[in-house]
C-alpha cells in the first residue's frame, strides 16, 4: 500500500508509538550504559525486554491494519521503501529480532555459565545493530509522511524531527515508568513475579538504581523542552509557509476541533505539567517517597503525550 493513500487511523497511531517509544527506550538506555561505563545494564536489559512488548503491539497492530493476516507475507516478499507498511514490516521486524536474540542469550547465559563471555561479546555486538536499527525505527515514518503530497506534512523539513524527538522523550518517560514499577515489584512478595525473575534472570538484574532514575527524570526535563521546542518550531514554519491547506490544519489543531486535545491533553498535560512537577524536585531523590508517585504519574503523563502528538499530526495533516 502507498503511504499517499493510505487512511492513518488509531490502529497506526498506537502502532507509531508503541514502535518509536520501543526505539527511544532502547538508544536512550544503550547510550546511558554506554556513557556510564557498563554501570547500566540492568536499565538496558529491562528496555530490550519491555521493548519487545511494545514491539509486538506494533507488529499486531500491523497486521491489523492490513485487515488479513495472511497479507502479512506480502511485506518480505519485496522491499518497498515507498510504503510505509513494508518499510516498517522489514525495521520493526529486524528490531524485534536482534532484542529477541539478546533476551534468549542473557537467558541461556543464566543457565549454563560457561557461555556467559560468548553471550557477552554477542550481545555487545548485536547492541550496536538495535542502535542503529532504534534510530531508524524512532525516524522512518516521519520521513515517509514528510515526503507526501499533503502540505501539512510536507511543507517543512521538521515533521521528522517531531516524531524523532517525541519517540526520544516517550522513551525516557517509559524507562521511568517500567524502572519505578520493577522496583516496587521487588518489594512485594507477588511470588509469580519473583519465581519468573529467578528462573530467567538474577534477581538483581531487574532493579534499577536511584541515581540511574533520578538521572532519567533529569534527562525527561530537558528532552520535554526540546520537544516543546520543536513542535512550535514546527508551528511557526508551517504559518509562515504561506501554504493556505497547511496553515487550514494548523488551524485545526490550534483553534479547531482539535484545539482541546492539542493545548490541554498534550501541550498541559502531556509536557507542561511534567515539567513543573519533575523540575520543582529538581535536587531530590525521584524514586523515593511521595517524589516516586509524582515522578510516575509525570512519566506517565508524558508516555500519553507521545501517542496525543502522533494522533493530532496525522488527522491534522489528514483533514
Amino acid at each position: 500500500m502507498n503511504i499517499g493513500g493510505m487512511e492513518w487511523g488509531v490502529t497506526l497511531w498506537i502502532d507509531l508509538w508503541a514502535a518509536g517509544m520501543a526505539g527511544g527506550a532502547f538508544l536512550t538506555a544503550f547510550l546511558a550504559d554506554k556513557f556510564s561505563g557498563g554501570k547500566l545494564k540492568n536499565l538496558f536489559k529491562l528496555a530490550v525486554c519491555t521493548g519487545i512488548i511494545l514491539a509486538l503491539i506494533g507488529v499486531a497492530l500491523l497486521l491489523s491494519h492490513l485487515g488479513n493476516i495472511l497479507w502479512f507475507w506480502h511485506m518480505f516478499v519485496t522491499f518497498r521503501p515507498e510504503s510505509v507498511l513494508s518499510l516498517g514490516g522489514w525495521i520493526l521486524s529486524g528490531w524485534l529480532a536482534v532484542a529477541g536474540v539478546m533476551v534468549v542469550l542473557w537467558i541461556a547465559s543464566h543457565y549454563l555459565r560457561n557461555l556467559k563471555p560468548l553471550a557477552d561479546k554477542a550481545t555487545g555486538i548485536l547492541s550496536w545493530v538495535g542502535f542503529v536499527l532504534s534510530i531508524l525505527l524512532m525516524s522512518y515514518t516521519g520521513v515517509l509522511i514528510a515526503s507526501t503530497t499533503q502540505p501539512f506534512w510536507s511543507v517543512t523539513p521538521l515533521l521528522p524531527a517531531v516524531f524523532v524527538v517525541s519517540a526520544v522523550t516517550s522513551g525516557v518517560a517509559w524507562l521511568i515508568v517500567v524502572s519505578l514499577l520493577v522496583n516496587w515489584l521487588n518489594r512485594t512478595s507477588i511470588r509469580p513475579y519473583h519465581w519468573f525473575i529467578e528462573q530467567f534472570f538474577d534477581e538483581s538484574g531487574w532493579q534499577i538504581d536511584s541515581s540511574a532514575i533520578s538521572k532519567l527524570a533529569k534527562s525527561l526535563i530537558i528532552a520535554v523542552v526540546i520537544e516543546l521546542i520543536v513542535i512550535a518550531a514546527f508551528m511557526i514554519w508551517i504559518s509562515a509557509s504561506g501554504s493556505t491547506a497547511a496553515t487550514d490544519g494548523l488551524a485545526l489543531l490550534t483553534g479547531g476541533s482539535l484545539s482541546l486535545w492539542f493545548w490541554v491533553g498534550l501541550i498541559a498535560a502531556g509536557l507542561v505539567a511534567p515539567f513543573i512537577m519533575l523540575i520543582m524536585n529538581w535536587k531530590k531523590d525521584y524514586s523515593a517517597g511521595i517524589l516516586a508517585s509524582i515522578t510516575f504519574s509525570s512519566a506517565g503523563l508524558v508516555v500519553l503525550g507521545g501517542l496525543l502528538v502522533r494522533a493530532l499530526l496525522l488527522i491534522a495533516g489528514q483533514a
